[in-house]
C-alpha cells in the first residue's frame, strides 16, 4: 500500500506540473521553473500560495484612488449592488475582476457633436 503524501508534497506537485489556470498563473506570476521549487520550503510555499490568492483582493482606499471616488460614491456603488464585496469586520474588500468587470459594464464609446468648436 502506498504512503499518503502529505500536503506540501501534493501542493508542490500541482503547481509544477499543471496546466490548470490557477497553477499557470502562479508559475508565471512567481517566475518559477521546476528547479526552483523544488528548493522552496513548506513555508516558502504556502506564503507564495497566500500572497498569490490575496493580491486579487483590494481595501476600500485602494478603490477609491484606482476608480478616483469619494467614500460616498464607493458606498453607492456597493450598496446598488454594482460593486460586490467582502466585508471582515469592519474592513471592506473588492476584488480587481469586479473593478474591471464594472468599468467594462459601463463603458460607453459616445461622440460628443460639435465638441471643442466655438459658437
Amino acid at each position: 500500500m502506498k504512503e499518503p503524501r502529505v500536503l506540501s508534497e501534493i501542493l508542490k506537485d500541482y503547481f509544477q506540473s499543471s496546466n490548470e489556470p490557477l497553477a499557470v498563473n502562479f508559475r508565471r506570476h512567481f517566475n518559477i521553473k521546476q528547479v526552483q521549487m523544488d528548493q522552496l520550503s513548506d513555508d516558502e510555499i504556502d506564503s507564495m500560495i497566500e500572497k498569490s490568492f490575496l493580491e486579487d483582493w483590494i481595501d476600500n482606499q485602494d478603490v477609491m484612488q484606482i476608480l478616483h471616488i469619494s467614500p460616498r460614491t464607493l458606498q453607492t456603488l456597493r450598496s446598488n449592488g454594482m460593486l460586490p464585496f467582502s466585508r471582515i469586520g469592519n474592513k471592506l474588500y473588492y476584488r480587481r475582476q469586479d473593478l474591471q468587470r464594472l468599468l467594462a459594464d459601463n463603458y460607453s464609446m459616445i461622440k460628443i457633436r460639435d465638441y471643442g468648436k466655438r459658437k
